[in-house]
């Protein structure tokens, strides 16, 4: 008896993987300046009232929050999507059991920021996580399930920028770059 391993699909370097879901949106919605106050951050992606920054594993600054409030200030939505298949496939990053209501729940070991402060003070902003591999082809047209948002989390010890380890909770809308785009477009996130 033969047995066929499944093809992995190798991860796109970081400046790909930027690009890649910057092309779901057209070129004068890329790498934005945004200027606030006499300062300007650059949103990789600004489209309708949504900012949204790319990045390459859970490993966050403390200048995230300094970001997210510039944009926050501006009138934007943050969207904070990152790329944690590495950390997920390195045993950081771990993924419970479905909870309920098509909620999922994470454990995060030796975090890098505090998800419980961040869901507790940021209304007007989201963290998409990308949890899979993103397949070949269009990401516009794409319904692969390899994305999460963050809902709600815990920290150990919450009041700390960098707690020992968080539980977290997300739910799988937007849960596919379609659906990403489609919110991003103007769709409400109860219609996706």
């Amino acid at each position: 008896m033969r047995l066929f391993a499944r093809k992995e699909v190798p991860p796109l370097a970081p400046e790909l993987w930027k690009a890649r879901w910057q092309s779901l949106v057209p070129p004068e919605c890329r790498d934005v300046p945004i200027e606030f106050g006499g300062h300007t951050e650059i949103a990789f992606v600004c489209v309708n009232h949504f900012a949204m920054m790319l990045q390459d594993g859970l490993l966050m600054e403390e200048t995230f929050f300094d970001v997210c409030k510039h944009f926050q200030k501006a009138g934007y939505h943050v969207i904070w999507l990152m790329r944690c298949v590495q950390d997920v496939q390195n045993g950081y990053l771990k993924q419970g059991k479905p909870v309920g209501g098509g909620r999922m729940q994470w454990l995060w070991k030796s975090p890098t920021t505090n998800f419980g402060r961040w869901t507790s003070d940021n209304y007007d902003a989201s963290i998409v996580l990308q949890y899979k591999q993103l397949p070949e082809g269009e990401l516009a047209d794409c319904e692969a399930q390899v994305l999460q948002r963050v809902t709600w989390a815990e920290s150990d010890r919450n009041e700390e920028m960098i707690p020992g380890r968080t539980t977290f909770y997300t739910v799988g809308v937007p849960g596919t770059p379609a659906q990403l785009l489609r919110w991003l477009s103007g769709a409400s996130l109860g219609s996706l």
